[in-house]
């Protein structure tokens, strides 16, 4: 396996520094000002401004409209990559700097745990919502795009700052947030973007892309759980639309085994490890494959944590080098795996299924899966994919304990 090495590559922290600060100012102001709202702005907007029309609007703009625009940034950064010859693509850190300030976003409420407007100010949402407030992560996610937005074209950043200013009125209209969690949306979202997009940064990200196969690899592992968790959760992806997917690319990988797509076989060879028992495509469809096995199975609370163990926790467990520890620190039974990935990927993977299930479940779960990982499992000539391992594995366990 390729392992991840960490180029040593200097990064103007003052530049970044400048911007952290700048940020910081922006995010301080912003939440005073919106903690001096929070009192006032729910009566104002019943009294002055909501109507059917705009509520309808409003609803539209944040429940579905600014799904569409993230999805095709998605497919957008996708397809560069996919037709750029070295597979490479400026806007691959802007995706990281969405999927970075969702998950912060996420942390951050379940730290803060501060209740929504709705509930404390005794108003009716417009929209469903869970009881977290601070921060707002539709801000966070908008606000993300906003700095590599402004570095591709001021044009382009002032329009996008402009939706993105729209996004969090719109959830404060919608009595789902104070303005101060706008503010604190703006800060996360702003600063994230900011050192994603930064030209060092950028330049670190692009030699991890470039000479590490695990980095590329796992990224897309990594996104793909959270995107599926995601795109599920709001309705978007179920069960046929993910047997249709199956359907469609074990067709792909049988045509691409036989020969007749190339194109694809060499895209697939930028993420693929090299193995001869697998066929084209394998890590994906095993992917799609156990995501919806868990989600027919199992609840749907613990399907998304065992998705979450595989996609987040796994992906650690892989990219963390072996050569990072001493080679007595490498598991006896793999040599290529690291104690220090194994402990990580644990943890990680518990981390990330503890917002769906207890947290004990969640932290059994995560070290049986990910320990049960680290043998090589198989029937005959076949090797059990550990796409299949992992989040079956978590899944049965968090459903007996709960």
């Amino acid at each position: 396996m390729q392992q991840l090495s960490f180029p040593k590559i200097k990064i103007n922290i003052k530049a970044l520094k400048k911007e952290f600060w700048t940020w910081l100012i922006i995010g301080v102001v912003l939440f005073f000002w919106g903690k001096w709202l929070d009192k006032r702005v729910f009566q104002f907007f019943a009294e002055n401004i909501h109507n059917p029309q705009i509520d309808a609007v409003v609803v539209f703009l944040t429940e579905k409209f600014i799904y569409i625009v993230l999805a095709v940034f998605a497919g957008f950064t996708i397809f560069k990559v996919w037709k750029n010859e070295d597979h490479k693509s400026k806007a691959v850190p802007a995706l990281f700097a969405i999927f970075s300030a969702a998950i912060a976003s996420a942390v951050l409420k379940s730290f803060f745990n501060i209740p929504r407007p709705f509930i404390t100010e005794n108003l009716i949402p417009l929209v469903h919502a869970d009881l977290k407030s601070f921060p707002s992560g539709h801000t966070a996610v908008a606000f993300a795009l906003l700095v590599p937005m402004m570095r591709v074209s001021k044009l382009l950043g002032i329009l996008w700052a402009l939706f993105a200013i729209l996004i969090g009125f719109s959830r404060v209209y919608e009595f789902v947030h104070y303005p101060s969690d706008i503010a604190g949306g703006i800060f996360l979202g702003g600063i994230i973007g900011a050192i994603f997009s930064h030209p060092a940064t950028e330049k670190l990200l692009k030699k991890w892309w470039e000479n590490s196969l695990e980095f590329r690899r796992q990224s897309f592992h990594f996104i793909f759980g959270f995107l599926i968790v995601f795109t599920h959760w709001i309705g978007a992806l179920r069960i046929r639309e993910i047997l249709f997917l199956l359907a469609l690319g074990l067709v792909l990988i049988v045509l691409t085994a036989r020969g007749y797509l190339n194109f694809i076989k060499k895209f697939l060879e930028k993420f693929e490890r090299q193995r001869i028992y697998d066929f084209p495509g394998s890590g994906p469809f095993y992917f799609l494959l156990s995501v919806g096995i868990v989600l027919i199975i199992f609840p749907v609370k613990i399907a998304y944590a065992a998705i979450l163990i595989l996609s987040v926790g796994d992906s650690l467990n892989h990219i963390i080098a072996k050569n990072r520890m001493p080679k007595r620190f490498n598991l006896p039974w793999n040599r290529r795996k690291s104690l220090l990935g194994v402990f990580l990927g644990i943890f990680a993977g518990f981390f990330a299924a503890q917002f769906f299930v207890p947290w004990y479940s969640a932290l059994i779960a995560s070290t049986v899966a990910i320990f049960l990982e680290t043998f090589k499992w198989r029937i005959g000539n076949f090797f059990i994919d550990d796409n299949l391992i992992i989040p079956l594995t978590s899944g049965l366990i968090m459903f007996v304990l709960n």
